[in-house]
């Protein structure tokens, strides 16, 4: 083997081992947050060419936590700018300073891939489905201060990299020797056609499942059981999959994945026929349909003590995947139930609900209609809106603005805490109501 084949050969096993170490720093770095924080590693997975690489874990609950576990695997690697720039500066051999650049050639484009899933997160644009806009989910944090910062370091990093590193001299000096000698490159030509399209191929298959957002076969979710159901033996009477015990107030998160080819039903089910506070009944559905669903999500709700069940419908054939979460139940659960209950119970008044920074904006019985204007809202700064529903009616709430609508209310009784992004112009809130009148109680908090 000449020269200049072994150098491509070098090469194409150097480009793969860094990208194999791009997704160990990525995935280990989630791992390092959650021994950090307390809980344990029940999957790791790198094997970039198969599957998505993530993390999954147990024994994390607290919602700033699970943000710092979720960035973790964006930002801990950037520690290694730094040295990757003094190692250009003084490495010597041209394998290296390629290694080197290589794996750069990863770091700095995450940076501005996390800005742009800020922003759009920001803008309503993407689910949480992503490292990034998981971060923002659990930590309320401003997603377009957070776009900011990451484009700082991505400029930070760069100008590291060309004063400190000398990064423009590496690239340089690596590819003059990839080019080789005169003589050598004719004879070379059609090997290295090969080898580029052998790089580009595997590239675009790890750069696929390094950043898909959704993957059925390994998704990077936080759960302590996993439940996968063979459709097909779903039979009559024989509903019930999975039951379980609450001996406390429980906070938990369902997380599904359905591939059926008939319609099906999964509920969440009372055992003992209480009716569920957010629901008004003793069973709620978590979905409903034919389609295949990668991953659905009924989370962030509290359970009192008792005896529940997950069912799904007979006579169907397919595949069930359920991820269940859960954790002790924090004092805002314990007190959005307890505003749950009074809701039931029809004991809430305006006064019921007291949290610092909002404002009534809306009190008032609705009859039975469709796209009321309630209230009107300035634009500018995002803002916060909490509201809650009284009555045996069913009722929808919409909050629209310029090019955008956010549906606050709709087959449930409350919500607390809910973000909307910025937006130039007035925002309208409207509702619609169904069956019986409703008493509507909506909270504004303007950042």
């Amino acid at each position: 083997m000449s020269k200049t084949a072994a150098r491509l050969v070098a090469s194409a096993a150097v480009a793969l081992g860094v990208v194999f170490l791009h997704a160990l720093v990525h995935e280990g770095s989630h791992a390092l947050t959650v021994f950090l924080c307390g809980g344990t590693v029940t999957e790791f997975q790198v094997n970039f060419l198969k599957h998505s690489p993530h993390i999954s874990y147990t024994g994390v609950s607290d919602p700033m936590q699970k943000a710092l576990i979720s960035l973790g695997g964006s930002a801990l690697p950037l520690v290694l700018i730094l040295p990757l720039a003094l190692v250009l500066r003084r490495a010597r051999s041209t394998l290296v300073q390629g290694a080197s650049l290589l794996f750069l050639a990863g770091l700095l484009p995450s940076m501005l891939v996390s800005a742009v899933v800020a922003l759009s997160y920001g803008l309503g644009a993407v689910q949480p489905s992503e490292d990034v806009a998981k971060f923002l989910l659990h930590s309320g944090a401003n997603p377009f201060a957070t776009a900011g910062a990451f484009l700082s370091l991505f400029v930070a990093a760069l100008v590291l990299l060309l004063k400190v590193g000398r990064a423009r001299e590496a690239c340089r000096q690596v590819i003059q020797v990839l080019r080789g000698a005169p003589q050598e490159r004719r004879q070379m030509l059609w090997g290295r056609v090969f080898t580029a399209v052998l790089l580009v191929a595997v590239g675009a298959v790890a750069f696929r499942n390094a950043i898909s957002w959704q993957s059925p076969d390994g998704p990077a979710l936080t759960y302590h059981t996993r439940l996968d159901v063979d459709l097909a033996e779903i039979g009559p009477g024989a509903n019930a999959f999975y039951t379980f015990q609450v001996q406390e107030p429980t906070r938990y998160d369902f997380v599904y994945s359905v591939d059926a080819q008939s319609e099906i039903t999964l509920r969440l089910v009372d055992l003992q026929g209480k009716p569920f506070a957010f629901s008004g009944s003793d069973s709620m559905v978590m979905f409903q349909g034919t389609r295949t669903q990668p991953l659905g999500y009924f989370t962030g709700f509290t359970l009192r003590e008792g005896n529940y069940a997950l069912e799904v419908s007979p006579g169907s054939a397919g595949s069930l995947t359920v991820y269940i979460d859960s954790g002790a139940a924090e004092p805002e659960d314990l007190w959005f139930l307890q505003l749950l209950e009074e809701l039931s119970a029809g004991t809430f008044t305006a006064q019921s609900y007291q949290e610092e920074g909002y404002e009534l904006v809306y009190e008032g019985e609705l009859s039975v209609g469709r796209d009321e204007l309630l209230a009107t809202v300035p634009g500018g700064p995002g803002r916060m809106v909490s509201a809650f529903a009284a009555g045996s009616g069913d009722v929808s709430l919409v909050y629209s603005a310029p090019g955008e609508i956010h549906t606050l209310l709709e087959g449930t009784r409350a919500t607390m805490g809910r973000w909307l992004p910025p937006h130039e112009g007035r925002g309208e809130l409207r509702a619609s109501v169904q069956n019986a009148p409703v008493t509507l109680y909506i909270y504004i908090r303007l950042d």
